[in-house]
């Protein structure tokens, strides 16, 4: 019995000093619990409301509604004509051939001849110059097609960096993000679970103090 009276003093005291160390004096772990459950609520509203929306959903067909550059090109009938004509001539000289021989002037004959030549002659050359234009419409359709094709081969690439590198920025963001929050819940589970076991230290030292027979 007399060991248990020694000793309350001592179990007193023990426990009101335990109960000291552990109480909260000015707040301050509560302080810091509440800074770090305002950085966890700021960091999960960042994480949560990082855009994760379909970076590729207005993708478009890049030849779609391309310009048909060949639709307005025409046929030059120029040689047809020429080579229609030419045909006719040649029957002409023939009946005029004949006609000499049966006694019409060869002078004239041959007059009308090379006029005809003459004009044969003009009617190729204009011919010529026809299918020479027909061919310079013909390369430059062909290359405004090119040249569109390339230009929207060359916006859809530019278009696709652009959405590339979004994407890759987006996932920079998430793991940064992602890190800070997971710090952020660390670090509260961390203080909350100092100041619970503060609070139990301090209950259990009030307990000895008031029982210092226990």
């Amino acid at each position: 019995m007399g060991k248990n009276i020694k000793s309350s003093p001592l179990n007193f005291l023990g426990g009101a000093i335990k109960a000291a160390g552990a109480y909260d004096w000015g707040g301050k772990r509560q302080k810091g619990i509440d800074a770090s459950q305002d950085e966890y609520d700021t960091m999960k509203r960042k994480y949560m409301g990082l855009d994760t929306s379909n970076i590729y959903g207005d993708t478009s067909n890049p030849y779609a509604n391309m310009q048909n550059t060949m639709e307005d090109l025409t046929v030059n009938t120029q040689q047809a004509d020429m080579m229609n004509q030419q045909n006719q001539q040649n029957q002409a000289n023939v009946m005029s051939s004949m006609k000499g021989a049966a006694g019409g002037s060869g002078v004239a004959g041959l007059a009308q001849a090379m006029m005809n030549q003459s004009s044969q002659q003009s009617q190729k050359a204009s011919a010529s110059i026809g299918q020479q234009e027909s061919a310079n419409q013909k390369a430059q359709a062909q290359q405004a097609g090119q040249l569109q094709k390339m230009d929207r081969q060359g916006a859809w690439k530019a278009d696709m960096t652009s959405k590339q590198g979004e994407e890759q920025s987006r996932e920079q963001t998430k793991d940064k993000v992602g890190t800070q929050f997971i710090m952020a819940t660390n670090d509260l589970d961390s203080k909350k679970g100092a100041h619970n076991d503060a609070q139990d230290q301090m209950y259990q030292g009030i307990g000895s103090a008031l029982n210092p027979f226990g």
